[in-house]
């Protein structure tokens, strides 16, 4: 895991596709949903296909990296991780950012 400036700031314009996660939809599923969609792969048959998220990222972990807690502000910043092919960069506002790995 890594962050990566450039990634976190670019735009699906530069290249890349992006994908928005639902205000209470858990960062995991949303790169799961954004990896099949741009697979065109079953979400079930990431893990089959790739290895399961957990290889590269721990689920929990990035699910609650950006959860506000009560009335704090949400933590601002950007992760990036290798899996299934892809750099991913997933941000405070839930885009999550896929590039092809070279």
């Amino acid at each position: 895991m890594e962050t990566e400036t450039a990634l976190c700031k670019s735009r699906p314009q530069d290249g890349h596709d992006a994908y928005q996660a639902q205000p209470d939809q858990p960062l995991s599923e949303a790169v799961i949903e954004a990896i099949a969609a741009e697979s065109d792969l079953d979400a079930l048959e990431i893990a089959d296909e790739f290895g399961p998220l957990y290889d590269a990222i721990d689920p929990t972990a990035l699910d609650s990296l950006f959860q506000s807690a009560g009335e704090t502000t949400q933590t601002v910043g950007c992760v990036t991780f290798a899996y299934a092919g892809y750099r991913i960069s997933v941000d405070q506002t839930g885009r999550v950012v896929l590039t092809e790995r070279q």
